[in-house]
């Protein structure tokens, strides 16, 4: 929801979280995201800049003491999934 309607930056605009995980003290987490392969350095770059952002419009929302320190890991199954797909299509 943050990426979607508080983030102002158009290159962040077609990033897709696809998982997170959280430790289990919740001091951190793991935000795995999905975007164009040839963007996910700066988009990685841009995620990290970002993170006290995303943190401080979290911990307005989430009920914890402390909020978790957030990672930003690109996702590489959803391009390896859709390269495969294409590859048994031409088959």
């Amino acid at each position: 929801m943050l990426l979607r309607k508080e983030v102002n930056d158009p290159r962040l605009k077609d990033v897709v979280v696809t998982d997170v995980i959280a430790s289990r003290d919740l001091s951190s987490a793991r935000v795995f995201f999905s975007c164009a392969e040839d963007a996910q350095k700066e988009v990685s770059t841009l995620l990290q800049k970002a993170s006290g952002f995303f943190r401080t419009r979290l911990s307005k929302v989430l009920d914890l003491r402390h909020t978790p320190t957030l990672s930003f890991i690109y996702d590489t199954a959803p391009n390896t999934g859709a390269r495969i797909e294409d590859l048994l299509s031409k088959l």
